[in-house]
C-alpha cells in the first residue's frame, strides 16, 4: 500500500513524540538486536513505535478500501410496458416484478462501474429479455423498454 507524504510525516511525528515521552520523561529503555544491526534507547523505541503505527495505519486503510469496494448502490427501474408474472434477474439477485413494472434491489458499486457491466434480465415463463447496463450508468431510475406488443397489463 502506498503511503503519501502527509501520512508518513504524521506517523514520524507521532513516533518521535512517543519516543521523547517514553525515553526522556519516563526514562524507559529499549533495544533491537538483529544479525545485521543493533540499536538501543530512543532510536529503538522510535522504530518500534513507527513500525506499530505504520502497521496499524496500513491495516485500517486496507480494510477501508475493501469496504469501499463492497459499497452497495440502489438499483431501481421500470419495465415498460409492465409484464405480469415476470422476474428481474441481476447476477445472483432475482426480484419479482410487481404489476406496475417498478423494481428495486441493491448492487455492488464496483460491479456497476466496471468496464464490462452486468446485464439485467426480465424473464417470464415463456420469454427472456435483456438490458445491457453501460459503465457508470445512473441506475437510480432505469427505463427498460420491451419490444412493442410484448407487455401484459
Amino acid at each position: 500500500m502506498n503511503l503519501n507524504i502527509g501520512v508518513v510525516a504524521i506517523l514520524f511525528a507521532l513516533s518521535l513524540s512517543g519516543a521523547w515521552v517514553l525515553f526522556k520523561l519516563l526514562q524507559s529503555t529499549a533495544s533491537i538486536s538483529k544479525k545485521e544491526y543493533q540499536m538501543g534507547g530512543a532510536a529503538a523505541g522510535f522504530l518500534i513505535i513507527y513500525g506499530a503505527l505504520n502497521l496499524s495505519y496500513t491495516s485500517i486503510a486496507k480494510a477501508s478500501a475493501c469496504q469501499a469496494e463492497e459499497e452497495q448502490v440502489a438499483v431501481k427501474g421500470t419495465v415498460d410496458p409492465a409484464l405480469a408474472d415476470a422476474e428481474v434477474v441481476y447476477a445472483t439477485k432475482t426480484v419479482s416484478l410487481p404489476n406496475d413494472g417498478v423494481f428495486h434491489f441493491s448492487a455492488r458499486k464496483k460491479d456497476l462501474d466496471n468496464d464490462d457491466p452486468p446485464v439485467i434480465y426480465i424473464t417470464t415463463d415463456e420469454k427472456q429479455y435483456h438490458y445491457q447496463l453501460d459503465p457508470g450508468q445512473d441506475v437510480s431510475n432505469l427505463k427498460i423498454p420491451l419490444p412493442k406488443g410484448e407487455g401484459q397489463h
